[in-house]
């Protein structure tokens, strides 16, 4: 079953990533003792974990090793969305769960990447939307959708390589891929159920930007084994 992000990443987040950001943004005791008393504000949430100074400490200081990766790729996103005047919260909260989800692990490398690209996109999977049932197709568009947004957003260079190696569609052909089935799924009377209808169409919309952003940041500070 598809996992979709829910609204809130930092839901997700776990009692380490607390005490990171504790850390790093209170640096006396009665600093941490309001930093306590913040985090029962839900509507201060956002404005603690859009401080540059986590940023900094995550990626230029290399501090990410204990962190989840909910935390880090929600840090991240929204650094590089920032950067390129993306301020739309929604947008780098679904991304950073996508690219949780989907994206690096120790397990993860780019065979497995190869893999994903060559199973995902065949005649198979498009005969696989064409032939489902209309419950499923939400399903297939969906994860069609955040897989490529996670091989181009954090592995642009090896979908580079593999165009000039192989003929292979690139980056660009396949940010429209994510574009065209998040549309496909913001249009399925499921979108709404799940009260992502306004998410998708979000995201789709500036996608092509948010790529851009998040390649940069990649090459700029980030190695993912490509």
């Amino acid at each position: 079953m598809t996992r979709f992000p829910r609204p809130g990443c930092w839901f997700r987040f776990t009692p380490t990533d607390w005490n990171f950001i504790r850390d790093t943004l209170a640096l006396t005791e009665r600093g941490k003792e309001g930093f306590k008393a913040m985090m029962d504000d839900p509507d201060a949430v956002p404005i603690i974990l859009d401080n540059d100074k986590l940023f900094d400490a995550v990626v230029v200081s290399r501090k990410a090793a204990l962190l989840s990766p909910e935390l880090f790729f929600f840090i991240v996103v929204r650094h590089s969305l920032k950067e390129f005047g993306i301020k739309d919260f929604a947008v780098a909260d679904y991304m950073a769960v996508v690219c949780a989800d989907f994206g690096c692990t120790p397990t993860k490398g780019p065979n497995e990447i190869n893999h994903s690209v060559d199973s995902m996109y065949s005649v198979d999977y498009l005969e696989a939307i064409e032939s489902a049932s209309r419950h499923h197709k939400f399903f297939l568009h969906v994860q069609c959708a955040n897989q490529f947004l996670v091989l181009t957003c954090l592995y642009p260079d090896f979908l580079h390589r593999r165009a000039e190696r192989r003929g292979a569609p690139d980056v660009d052909y396949y940010e429209q891929v994510v574009v065209s089935h998040l549309d496909a799924a913001r249009k399925h009377i499921l979108a709404e159920e799940f009260a992502l209808e306004e998410t998708f169409e979000k995201v789709a919309g500036c996608f092509p930007p948010a790529r851009r952003a998040m390649n940069h940041t990649v090459r700029e500070y980030l190695s993912l084994g490509q």
